[in-house]
């Protein structure tokens, strides 16, 4: 027991880069949550402690090989946006003290938000959570952050899950919009 204690917080290697993984979304529909842990097959311990961007890299790689998608995002309740050529992004956006509101960017639509207790966003595809025993959700809530889970519509096939804030550099308090992660179509099917 002490072994592994001590090798899941022992000091990790630097992370400097981004995780990137694969995800299939056959469905075309996705769910976003700050977590899908209560799907027993998604509820994944960390490898290595999720105290360093090494950890963080390896909790994301042992989802992706149950095709969940994960990204460190902190306490920022950050929202996911569509792009119109389809680049979903997992960012918090500007807060604009004139009219005392978030500001998105004028070519983005928000299809989630996310209430972060895990300090967490996680999606996959929606089948792959009714099939491993989710419930159905609602997406007439999409997306209002008091939902747990947000369903939205996207173009069925293959993604490349791009995590920028598991860098041991990435700043989470920064001030302005902060890109935490983004979801690229690579294969449509």
């Amino acid at each position: 027991m002490t072994d592994r204690y001590e090798d899941f917080y022992a000091k990790q290697p630097e992370f400097l880069g981004d995780t990137v993984i694969e995800i299939t979304v056959p469905s075309g529909r996705l769910i976003a949550a700050d977590s899908l842990c209560s799907v027993k097959k998604f509820d994944v311990d960390p490898p290595l402690s999720i105290n360093y961007g090494y950890g963080l890299d390896a909790w994301a790689r042992k989802l992706a090989e149950v095709n969940v998608a994960y990204a460190f995002v902190g306490n920022t309740c950050p929202s996911v946006t569509r792009r119109p050529d389809g680049l979903l992004h997992v960012a918090t956006p500007a807060w604009n003290d004139e009219i005392d509101d978030a500001e998105f960017n004028d070519d983005e639509q928000v299809v989630a938000k996310i209430c972060t207790d895990l300090w967490a966003t996680m999606l996959t595809d929606y089948q792959n959570w009714l099939d491993n025993g989710g419930p159905e959700v609602a997406t007439a809530n999409a997306p209002y952050a008091l939902e747990k889970y947000s369903v939205f519509d996207v173009t069925p096939g293959k993604y490349r899950w791009t995590v920028f804030s598991h860098s041991d550099r990435f700043d989470t308090h920064a001030m302005g919009r902060i890109a935490f992660a983004q979801l690229e179509l690579i294969e449509a099917y």
